[in-house]
């Protein structure tokens, strides 16, 4: 599209972009760009105010494209886009430049640099708004069935919360019950609840409709077709192993997790009374009265943090969970 109509704003972001971009300089550098009818800057690009000045820019100078050279798109593209559609202009010819975190937030000691760069990337999002067409949505026909994959908690509500909404469920799980983690734990960090028993409260609840399918001792082995209608292969297993196909519109991966196995030694494991944490914890709820272990009643516990999360072995990032977990055990 030629004779484009284009309106540039450059934000300062409070001070988070223009104590280390010029913006005022970066406005200068592409007025004169061709199709820039409008360029300016503004304190916060996002706020109410500049939002209508720009749809006043829109209505008066007949624009036909918006360039907004701000923070990441992650944070307001539906801001900007939602005041495009305001304006009567088509929400797809908005474009965002990221001169924040790829500015002046990267270049906090170069402020030559990172207004040279803002300018090169706000040139770039005239380029792009040059090219963009206006866009509508599309509206995709899909079939009103989901399947599960995990049949723990968090599987069980997922199945029971698309089943209330009308949609079939097929709940994959490769152990033979469903409930997973939870379903083997007693009281639990922070509210108290039994794990057994809320898993089990969820399980009759599922068992008790006809709209949710349940496959236990089964995997999804393979997936085709594409959103809103996908065929699933499922593998039974078991004695009469088969392999089945379902319809679904949509997928819901709700795996779980699994408990770091330390290696044999490491921390003193496998020696007499060191023990992982879901050990422990099946060790207390199994305990009546004063907690004993092979026979011989436990006088103190040390436990260590951080097995298997944050290192290069099992996780390197934290679980946030075995803290609470393990204070939890404690009390």
């Amino acid at each position: 599209m030629s004779g484009r109509r284009i309106g540039v704003y450059v934000c300062g972001c409070g001070g988070n972009i223009s104590d280390y971009v010029s913006i005022d300089d970066v406005v200068t550098a592409v007025k004169d760009e061709p199709d820039v009818v409008v360029a300016r800057t503004a304190m916060f690009t996002c706020s109410d105010t500049t939002q209508q000045e720009i749809i006043q820019d829109i209505e008066e100078q007949q624009l036909d494209g918006i360039v907004v050279a701000s923070c990441s798109p992650k944070l307001h593209t539906f801001t900007f886009r939602e005041m495009s559609k305001r304006a009567g202009l088509n929400p797809y010819e908005y474009t965002q430049v990221n001169i924040r975190e790829q500015c002046s937030w990267t270049h906090t000691d170069d402020t030559a640099g990172a207004t040279e760069k803002a300018a090169r990337l706000v040139r770039a999002g005239i380029a792009r708004t040059r090219l963009t067409e206006p866009l509508e949505p599309i509206v995709v026909e899909t079939v009103p069935k989901a399947v599960v994959i995990g049949g723990g908690i968090a599987g069980l509500r997922a199945a029971l919360g698309l089943a209330e909404i009308g949609i079939a469920v097929f709940v994959v799980e490769k152990e033979p019950e469903l409930g997973g983690w939870v379903g083997g734990f007693g009281e639990m960090y922070p509210h108290g609840k039994n794990g057994r028993e809320l898993v089990a409260g969820l399980v009759d609840q599922v068992r008790g409709r006809s709209d949710i399918t349940i496959f236990t001792d089964s995997e999804v082995v393979g997936k085709s077709g594409s959103f809103g209608n996908y065929e699933v292969a499922i593998r039974v297993n078991g004695a009469s192993a088969e392999t089945l196909t379902v319809q679904a519109g949509s997928i819901v991966v709700a795996t779980g997790f699994d408990s770091y196995a330390p290696e044999p030694g490491e921390f003193g494991y496998g020696l007499e009374g060191v023990v992982t944490l879901p050990e422990f914890k099946r060790l207390l709820d199994a305990s009546e009265g004063p907690l004993e272990y092979a026979g011989r009643p436990v006088r103190s516990i040390v436990y260590i943090y951080c097995v298997g999360s944050r290192q290069s072995e099992g996780n390197e990032y934290c679980s946030r969970y075995c803290c609470t977990a393990a204070v939890h055990a404690s009390l």
